[in-house]
């Protein structure tokens, strides 16, 4: 598995300082401040982050959220 890229690794830190529930719009809204602007690259920061086990889904289509998980909560 390989690791987080350097604007993952600090999207990461950004969202563990935010809200406990995460969603999508909220991941695209941080990645436009770290020069990411597109809402594919939210998701796909998702579903990397889900593959790590630092979130774990929750809701259902169309109301989707996600929670950081502890293993996100201890410092890399």
């Amino acid at each position: 598995m390989t690791a987080l890229n350097e604007r993952q690794t600090r999207l990461l830190v950004l969202l563990k300082g935010g809200r406990r529930v995460i969603t999508t719009g909220r991941v695209h809204e941080v990645n436009r401040q770290l020069g990411a602007p597109k809402r594919t690259t939210a998701r796909r920061d998702i579903a990397v982050f889900q593959r790590h086990g630092l979130l774990t889904q929750g809701g259902s289509d169309g109301r989707r959220f996600y929670l950081l998980t502890r293993k996100a909560g201890d410092d890399q």
